[in-house]
């Protein structure tokens, strides 16, 4: 039986404090002379004016003997009566009859039937979602006090809460059975019987949850996903099953253990079964996706702080780069290596062009052997020469980049004062994630990501960067499989910065490309707009939203609540209603803004510009109320 104290069924306080009792329990002038005009002693008035105060604060009739002595000695004060005037019916039929002149006093209707038809089709309709006894009590109520009806008794509350919810469960726990497959069914009963490595069964592994969200616990988490998923696609079992149901239906096989749930009915023990298993995938996807976001953030919190260290260092990281491209440039300027081997080879270069000048494509093989007195192959070789010194040259500047630590280094360097100068941490984030990169390749193929809006962006540049993650280049194509160039639309100006190299048109920088989209995907999964299929915390809101036919059925009520509307008028609130409504109520604000601005000591104008502006607020000085005594 529910307790009548976690309901909203009328009841008498234990403690009514004398202002409640002014409130409620004072009748009124005309109250006393039509109760003083209905019977004929004192008993019987005190009785009849309980009864209708009674009434009025609850909505039922209590017996006599349940009203506190506290509500009878004042109303018997408040009317004047004799010390000692006890409320009392010595027959039923006087008791009916109070009972009959308080309904047609209050105006409500006395049809019991009604009431528990009323009742009935409330809880039935609420318990194929809610599961607690008091929710199913507290909306059937509601409904009945709607219908202007009279309160049945608390008790057949209850007796009808507990046997309709029996019911609605029964079937839909039946319902939950029938769409497994009997190796599904039976897979799940061999949990309550196989054992686990450390000889507890498998059952007990589905209740106890992988260890936390962190890095190191991705295989862990991983190995579980696949094991749970193995199980079944335990969103058809699910189907149509409200998600408070399966909360409760999961909790209560969660609080038994493997002998508890065999003596169960066959059908309640799978079903009970499902359900829990259905919240592990649940969950477990929800431990991934909270594992990748934390990681994410973890990086970025990295990155800034390195940005942080590169301020603090950066005039030793700029006075080393100047000493390298000064050593690069010794190299290249006159009396370097570079130009010595740049002009030697341009000197043998122009005694080959010297001695071939005047030979087209088509001179004859005479013609030609001729002019270099039959010797071709001293020709050939000094040209060889030449581009071997010019290759020389080059050379030279490349050993010294790498005498220096290298070209990736120099890069790296340049990057971080580049950086620093334009608190441009993006460029840093990958040298953070890189090592983890693989893990969130993996963690992205394990979940299935949905977008809950009508923008994919994210979720394209995503594939965009899974189709590439075999890539170590450092350039990855900027075009889809369509050939339509990837929308990154969504990304900061700092990012397209670092992702778009001007210098390489249709190309993303690779590195910088896959750790923007690991980035824009923790915030979307943050902030809602990307949802995990078969996840809890991080689920696509826009499925839980009420239905149109349901928020269309419920409209009416909702404009008249908020003031959108008077009652008779929710017919024909539409869009364009309500546009104009809300244009006048700015119009009406502007107007009476502008009317006020006279006397508005802050607001100023400026009588060139228009531009408005407030002045600042300066404080009045403590109220000698916040003084210190």
């Amino acid at each position: 039986m529910t307790s009548i104290e976690r309901t909203a069924y009328p009841r008498f306080k234990r403690l009514i404090t004398a202002h409640e009792l002014h409130l409620f329990f004072s009748p009124t002038r005309d109250e006393l002379q039509w109760a003083a005009d209905a019977t004929d002693g004192d008993e019987h008035l005190l009785a009849l004016l309980l009864m209708l105060k009674s009434y009025q604060r609850m909505g039922c009739f209590p017996t006599l003997e349940d009203v506190p002595e506290q509500v009878v000695e004042f109303v018997r004060r408040q009317v004047e009566l004799p010390e000692g005037t006890v409320p009392l019916y010595r027959a039923e039929r006087t008791a009916k009859h109070h009972r009959g002149l308080v309904r047609k006093k209050v105006g409500v209707k006395y049809d019991q039937g009604e009431a528990r038809r009323i009742v009935e089709r409330s809880i039935r309709k609420e318990a194929a979602a809610k599961n607690r006894p008091a929710d199913l009590i507290n909306i059937a109520l509601e409904k009945v006090v709607e219908a202007g009806l009279e309160l049945p008794g608390f008790s057949t509350f209850d007796k009808m809460a507990s046997k309709i919810r029996t019911e609605v469960n029964a079937s839909i726990r039946e319902g939950i059975h029938d769409r497994m497959i009997p190796v599904q069914r039976a897979g799940l009963l061999r949990l309550l019987e196989e054992r686990d490595s450390d000889g507890t069964t498998l059952f007990n592994r589905l209740k106890k949850p992988a260890k936390g969200p962190t890095w190191s616990h991705f295989k862990n988490l991983a190995k579980r996903l696949d094991w749970l998923d193995e199980l079944g696609d335990t969103s058809l079992w699910m189907e149509s099953v409200a998600t408070g149901k399966i909360t409760d239906f999961a909790g209560e096989a969660d609080a038994a253990d493997a002998s508890e749930l065999r003596d169960y009915a066959l059908i309640k023990q799978i079903a009970l079964i499902a359900c829990l298993t259905h919240k592990a995938r649940m969950r477990v996807r929800d431990d991934l996706a909270t594992m990748f976001t934390k990681r994410v953030a973890t990086k970025i919190k990295r990155a800034k702080e390195e940005l942080e260290a590169i301020r603090l260092a950066e005039r030793e990281i700029v006075e080393a780069l100047i000493g390298n491209y000064r050593t690069v440039l010794k190299n290249i300027d006159d009396g370097g290596p570079a130009q010595e081997a740049v002009q030697k080879a341009a000197a043998m270069t122009a005694e080959v062009r010297e001695s071939l000048d005047g030979l087209d494509d088509e001179a004859p093989v005479d013609e030609v052997a001729q002019r270099l007195g039959g010797k071709v192959s001293p020709t050939v070789l000094a040209m060889a020469k030449a581009l071997l010194v010019q290759a020389g040259g080059l050379g030279a500047v490349t050993k010294t980049v790498e005498e220096l630590g290298g070209f990736d280094q120099q890069y790296e360097q340049i990057e971080k004062v580049s950086a620093h100068h334009g608190n441009f941490w993006e460029v840093l984030l990958y040298g953070q994630i890189g090592r983890d990169r693989a893990v969130m390749f993996d963690l992205t193929e394990k979940l299935e990501f949905t977008a809950t809006s009508d923008d994919r962006t994210v979720l394209d540049a995503l594939a965009h960067a899974m189709r590439h993650q075999g890539a170590r280049g450092e350039y990855i194509t900027a075009f889809d499989e369509e050939g339509k160039e990837v929308d990154i639309s969504f990304a900061t100006q700092n990012w397209r910065k670092a992702v778009v190299d001007k210098t390489r048109t249709g190309q993303f920088v690779r590195k910088h490309f896959e750790a923007m989209v690991f980035t824009a995907l923790a915030e979307e999964l943050r902030t809602g707009d990307v949802a995990v299929v078969g996840s809890e915390e991080y689920a696509d809101w826009s499925q839980q939203l009420l239905g149109w036919e349901v928020v269309k059925e419920r409209l009416g009520t909702y404009l008249v609540e908020v003031g959108l509307c008077e009652e008779g008028e929710t017919d024909g609130f539409d869009a364009a209603r309500f546009r104009r409504q809300l244009e006048d109520k700015l119009t009406a604000a502007a107007a009476a803004a502008d009317a006020g601005y006279p006397d508005n000591e802050g607001l100023v104008i400026d009588p060139e510009t228009g531009i408005p502006s407030l002045k600042p607020h300066r404080s009045e000085g403590q109220r000698p109320s916040a003084r210190p005594s």
